[in-house]
Protein backbone atom coordinates (compact mmCIF):
# COMPACT_ATOMS: atom_id res chain seq x y z
CA UNK A 1 0.00 0.00 0.00
CA UNK A 2 1.31 3.42 -0.97
CA UNK A 3 0.70 6.49 1.17
CA UNK A 4 0.46 9.85 -0.60
CA UNK A 5 -0.66 13.33 0.36
CA UNK A 6 -2.89 15.47 -1.81
CA UNK A 7 -1.12 18.61 -3.02
CA UNK A 8 -2.42 22.11 -2.29
CA UNK A 9 -3.84 22.11 -5.84
CA UNK A 10 -5.68 18.80 -5.34
CA UNK A 11 -3.21 16.61 -7.21
CA UNK A 12 -1.74 13.25 -6.34
CA UNK A 13 1.49 11.83 -7.72
CA UNK A 14 1.12 8.19 -8.75
CA UNK A 15 4.42 6.33 -8.25
CA UNK A 16 6.15 5.03 -11.40
CA UNK A 17 5.96 1.43 -10.18
CA UNK A 18 2.16 1.62 -9.87
CA UNK A 19 1.71 3.49 -13.16
CA UNK A 20 3.79 0.94 -15.05
CA UNK A 21 1.91 -1.98 -13.51
CA UNK A 22 -1.32 -0.35 -14.76
CA UNK A 23 0.08 0.52 -18.20
CA UNK A 24 -0.23 4.27 -17.55
CA UNK A 25 2.44 6.56 -18.98
CA UNK A 26 3.03 10.27 -18.27
CA UNK A 27 0.38 12.46 -19.95
CA UNK A 28 -2.01 9.48 -20.43
CA UNK A 29 -5.64 10.03 -19.50
CA UNK A 30 -7.04 8.16 -16.51
CA UNK A 31 -10.52 7.47 -15.19
CA UNK A 32 -11.46 8.24 -11.60
CA UNK A 33 -14.49 6.69 -9.94
CA UNK A 34 -15.78 6.24 -6.41
CA UNK A 35 -17.13 2.72 -5.90
CA UNK A 36 -19.93 1.56 -3.59
CA UNK A 37 -17.44 1.18 -0.72
CA UNK A 38 -16.50 4.87 -1.06
CA UNK A 39 -13.06 3.98 -2.46
CA UNK A 40 -11.37 5.97 -5.20
CA UNK A 41 -10.71 3.74 -8.20
CA UNK A 42 -8.07 4.80 -10.73
CA UNK A 43 -7.68 3.07 -14.09
CA UNK A 44 -6.22 3.76 -17.52
CA UNK A 45 -8.73 5.65 -19.67
CA UNK A 46 -10.48 3.52 -22.26
CA UNK A 47 -12.50 5.40 -24.86
CA UNK A 48 -16.07 4.14 -25.05
CA UNK A 49 -18.97 4.67 -27.42
CA UNK A 50 -20.98 7.65 -26.19
CA UNK A 51 -24.22 5.85 -27.10
CA UNK A 52 -23.86 2.25 -25.93
CA UNK A 53 -20.64 2.14 -23.89
CA UNK A 54 -18.82 -0.31 -26.17
CA UNK A 55 -15.01 -0.20 -25.99
CA UNK A 56 -14.71 -1.03 -29.71
CA UNK A 57 -14.44 2.49 -31.09
CA UNK A 58 -14.88 2.97 -34.84
CA UNK A 59 -14.90 6.79 -35.05
CA UNK A 60 -13.50 9.47 -32.76
CA UNK A 61 -14.33 13.17 -32.94
CA UNK A 62 -13.41 15.81 -30.37
CA UNK A 63 -12.46 13.12 -27.85
CA UNK A 64 -15.79 11.30 -28.23
CA UNK A 65 -16.04 7.76 -29.56
CA UNK A 66 -18.72 5.90 -31.52
CA UNK A 67 -18.74 2.15 -32.21
CA UNK A 68 -19.53 0.75 -35.67
CA UNK A 69 -23.05 -0.41 -34.75
CA UNK A 70 -24.03 3.01 -33.40
CA UNK A 71 -22.32 4.80 -36.32
CA UNK A 72 -24.28 2.63 -38.78
CA UNK A 73 -27.52 3.36 -36.93
CA UNK A 74 -26.80 7.11 -36.95
CA UNK A 75 -26.10 7.05 -40.69
CA UNK A 76 -29.32 5.10 -41.34
CA UNK A 77 -31.34 7.58 -39.27
CA UNK A 78 -29.69 10.51 -41.05
CA UNK A 79 -30.44 9.06 -44.49
CA UNK A 80 -34.09 8.40 -43.53
CA UNK A 81 -34.44 11.97 -42.24
CA UNK A 82 -32.94 13.45 -45.43
CA UNK A 83 -35.22 11.32 -47.62
CA UNK A 84 -38.25 12.61 -45.70
CA UNK A 85 -37.07 16.19 -46.13
CA UNK A 86 -36.59 15.74 -49.88
CA UNK A 87 -39.92 13.96 -50.45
Amino acid sequence: MEYKRITSKGGVNIPVKLRRSMGIEPRDAIELEVNDRNELVIRAYQARCIYCGSEEIHLKKNGKGVCRACADQLVDEYVKQKRKELA
